[in-house]
């Protein structure tokens, strides 16, 4: 309806004032770090949703190996999978088709909105957009707009879900209870009414979406995805989890390693999962890890210590003590839960039994991008690398003057006085531990005094007239790595004019008249002496430099 038809209320008219203003002051004082929180958030939301998508992959391939292996016992746990990907897929496909609509809202053009990012947005702080989008003017809630149809199909995809288990072909130990104790299967549809004065703030649609910058509207729209896709694997998890280890056929059942890194300096600790892969988690094995395995009796040799084990998977812990190349064996025991019988699979890696990781001494890497000393006066780049840690995880200071980070790996240091000045350089671990990685000691010079030239010229033969059309002179550094400008404040020019010396100054680089004048007198084969030259570089210091001694050809 037009508002020709229907005129806004003084109320309503004093609510957008109201609403334009608060916009505003929220523009005010949300930063763009707050809103690159966002853009990192999601990023880090997408990637989980993204590992989640390859495990339910596993539980699906590992329900059609399960089929295989007894069609008739297995097939209603099958077609209930196939159900749930189904609607989870739908949901996924909803959830997509808002963000792409949303983004050609915010002006993104219709044929890249799908494939377009939180962190390319343009308007991250845009709140009107998003608002008006999902719950309107949050008047009534903001029921009714596209928040709502959001929450309807979630609350419809849960019920959809838990009536899989409710199936009577899905048989499970204490159904009606475990089902229970899924409850809202992770999906939160409530409205927050505990504390909230305003009954139209307590809905979820507003709690959501009202008032909330687009980075923030993208972000909820990826943790909702986030939900839909736990939501998913649970439920196949208690289809799979309920068919019995027995069941399941599998082409190849070997013992796996997965480590957090293979490489970790002394003082840390080397930590990887060891398990069975495509095990079931009906069943936990039993892992035991020693210094080698004998391939001929089947056996681990050397000190042999148990692993403990959480849903089928081994928590391996070696504190890293020594520097060099460590190797341990591994053996995963299977208990067959119908008959009894135990089977035995070794650990191998790339052909070979057993697994190996690397401890290294912590080293930090302290390296001046042009030269080994730092100059007064000048931006000393220095690279600051520490192996095994991400960039982010570095940290660095000197004892005196200032290190600037410009890029990742890339400072800028600036001294103040002569002598020694040391870089020291730390690491915050994934723990947020921080452990000092060494230092680097530099000495410090100042810049070394320029050199005066004239038409190129140090000294020596010259031509009158090249002389004569020269500007003034130069202070150059020759065969020096930074490139600073040194500016002549004043020289004098001398000659010995018909017996008698005579000299002309000059406050800048500039000749003066009176010195060219004075050059002009001086007949070939004469000298004309260029001394008292001061020039000033960066550090502001003045620098009384040598003389150029010309003769006129």
């Amino acid at each position: 309806m037009s508002a020709a038809n229907c005129p806004e209320t003084a109320r309503q008219k004093m609510i957008g004032m109201m609403y334009l203003f608060y916009t505003a002051m929220l523009a005010l004082n949300v930063s763009k770090d707050i809103l690159h929180a966002f853009v990192v958030v999601n990023s880090g939301l997408e990637a989980t949703n993204l590992n989640f998508e390859k495990k339910n992959a596993f539980m699906y391939s590992a329900l059609e190996n399960a089929r295989a292996n007894d069609p008739v016992k297995v097939e209603p746990y099958y077609e209930a999978a196939q159900k749930a990907k189904k609607y989870a897929d739908a949901m996924k496909e909803y959830i997509q088709d808002l963000r792409t609509t949303l983004y050609e809202h915010l002006s993104v053009p219709p044929d890249s909105a799908k494939h377009w990012t939180v962190e390319k947005l343009e308007k991250k702080d845009d709140y009107d957009t998003p608002t008006h989008f999902f719950v309107g003017t949050g008047d009534n809630g903001g029921r009714g707009h596209k928040a709502t149809e959001l929450k309807k199909k979630l609350e419809d995809y849960r019920t959809k879900l838990l009536n899989l288990l409710k199936d009577p072909k899905i048989k499970m130990p204490n159904k009606q209870v475990r089902i229970k104790q899924l409850g809202d299967l992770g999906i939160d549809t409530k409205d927050p009414n505990k504390g909230i004065e305003n009954p139209e703030e307590a809905t979820w649609e507003n709690s959501k979406f009202y008032h909330m910058p687009a980075a923030a509207a993208f972000t909820v729209l990826s943790q909702i995805e986030n939900q839909v896709i736990n939501a998913e694997a649970t439920i196949v998890n208690e289809l799979l989890s309920n068919i019995g280890a027995t069941d399941f056929k599998f082409d190849t059942l070997a013992a796996k390693v997965v480590p957090k890194s293979n490489y970790v300096v002394v003082g840390d600790k080397y930590e990887a999962d060891l398990f069975v892969a495509a095990f079931s988690t009906t069943s936990n094995p039993t892992i035991l890890v020693g210094e080698g395995y004998d391939s001929t009796t089947g056996k681990l040799t050397g000190k042999i210590d148990t692993v403990p084990v959480d849903r089928g998977i081994g928590k391996l812990v070696i504190p890293a003590t020594s520097v060099g190349v460590h190797h341990y064996a591994a053996i995963i025991k299977v208990k067959n839960p119908s008959t009894g019988e135990v089977k035995t699979y070794p650990l191998i890696t790339n052909g070979k039994y057993g697994a190996e990781y690397i401890c290294a001494r912590p080293t930090a890497v302290i390296s001046p991008t042009k030269m080994n000393v730092l100059y007064i006066g000048v931006n000393n780049p220095i690279s600051i690398s520490v192996s095994g840690f991400a960039d982010n995880q570095v940290f660095a200071r000197i004892s005196q003057g200032s290190l600037r980070k410009v890029k990742p790996g890339q400072y800028i240091a600036k001294v103040r006085k002569p002598g020694k000045a040391y870089i020291s350089v730390s690491v915050k671990d994934d723990k947020g531990k921080t452990r000092p990685m060494g230092k680097q000691e530099f000495r410090v010079k100042r810049v070394p005094d320029p050199v005066p030239m004239v038409a190129g010229k140090r000294g020596g033969y010259i031509k009158k007239n090249i002389l004569l059309s020269q500007v003034g002179i130069k202070a150059e550094l020759p065969n020096f790595d930074f490139d600073l400008k040194f500016i002549v404040k004043s020289f004098t020019v001398s000659a010995t004019i018909e017996g008698f010396e005579r000299s002309k100054k000059s406050n800048s680089y500039r000749f003066t008249p009176a010195q060219l004048s004075l050059i002009k007198k001086v007949r070939p084969g004469g000298k004309v002496y260029i001394e008292n030259v001061v020039a000033v570089g960066p550090d502001g210091r003045p620098r009384k430099l040598g003389t150029i001694a010309l003769r006129l050809k």
